[in-house]
Parts: structure tokens; sequence; C-alpha cells
């Protein structure tokens, strides 16, 4: 036989947030509900483009850009950037991708 006096806050596991009656408030105080926040559920866009916007912009620019022809000097796949030697001549070209 335990020694412990049990009551109604005892059973409650000790995650569960406290009952309005285990919180000992004074006779004169109410314990509200907290109204939904009317933000809540309202979904803010994001200032960053989505990547179909991304990727169009960027076909629109490549398609108006020079088209060069040379050889792939060197290439950095993980960084996605290289350059090229041109096959007219003329300083080497700075190549970079992005999916």
């Amino acid at each position: 036989m335990s020694s412990e006096p049990t009551s109604s806050t005892s059973q409650q596991s000790p995650t569960s947030p406290p009952s309005p009656s285990s919180l000992h408030l004074p006779e004169n105080r109410r314990v509200r509900d907290r109204s939904p926040s009317p933000m809540r559920g309202y979904l803010i866009p994001s200032p960053l483009p989505t990547r179909r916007t991304r990727t169009f912009s960027a076909t629109v620019r490549a398609s108006e850009g020079p088209v060069y022809k040379g050889v792939c000097k060197c290439f950095c796949r993980s960084k996605g950037h290289g350059f090229i030697t041109p096959a007219d001549g003329g300083p080497d070209i700075f190549v970079h991708i992005s999916e």
C-alpha cells in the first residue's frame, strides 16, 4: 500500500496539459479557450520566383545570347562551370549551367 495521496492530477500523463480544474485559479478568474489566429490557415506567397519562371527566363536569355563553337577546355560538374576555347580563336569563354 502506498502512502502517497491519490488525486486527479496524479492520473494524468506527464506529457498531457493540465486540466482547467487542476490549475487552482482564484474563483473570480475564468479559463479562456484561445481563439484561432486570424492569420492561421493563410499561406504567404514566396518572394522567390517559381522554378518554372526561372527556367523560362533562363531559356529566353540563353536563346537570345550569342552561340559559340569551340572545344571544352575544362569543366567542373559539381560546380557547374568551365571554359570553352573558341574555334575562331580569342580568349577562353566562361560557361555555367544550372538545373
